[in-house]
């Protein structure tokens, strides 16, 4: 009878993760899907067919999960001199799995537009150092106690 109820533990383990890899893991990319690394790079036209600039990164709205603004790299000659604008994702009309990507915005506009800025990177505290005491022994073979923490020197 253990052996049967483990058969079936066993059984029912196996089957649960799959369902709940099937949540996380995906197959397949969608006909509606981009690979970053399609736009990423792409030159943007204007509907006019002049060169605006390249799209250099994205903005990710990190609670939605969406794409929110592409930035773009715009004016000066060969990457010098060039500053960073941010246009609305929704703006860009992108054809062809990203190889044309139009924008109706003239490059005068975008040379024109505001610098986009960009926020530092914020990363988490480092962890409280622990205080502790023990005993251990010095270099020379023998045994002493002490304590270690933080503190300055004078």
């Amino acid at each position: 009878m253990n052996t049967k109820m483990i058969t079936t533990a066993t059984a029912v383990a196996l089957v649960a993760v799959p369902a709940f890899a099937q949540d996380v893991v995906m197959e397949n990319q969608g006909a509606d899907e981009l690979r970053g690394d399609w736009v990423i790079g792409a030159t943007v036209m204007s509907t006019e067919g002049e060169e605006i600039g390249a799209i250099d990164d994205v903005i990710l709205d990190a609670e939605e999960g969406n794409v929110t603004a592409a930035v773009l790299s715009v004016g000066g000659f060969l990457g010098l001199g060039a500053k960073s604008i941010a246009v609305d994702w929704s703006e860009l009309q992108i054809d062809w799995d990203g190889s044309e990507i139009t924008l109706d915005l003239t490059r005068e506009q975008a040379e024109d537009a505001p610098e986009y800025v960009f926020r530092d990177r914020e990363y988490p505290p480092p962890p409280e150092p622990e205080t502790t005491t023990g005993t251990g022994t010095t270099g020379t073979g023998t045994t002493g106690t002490g304590t270690t923490g933080t503190g300055a020197l004078d």
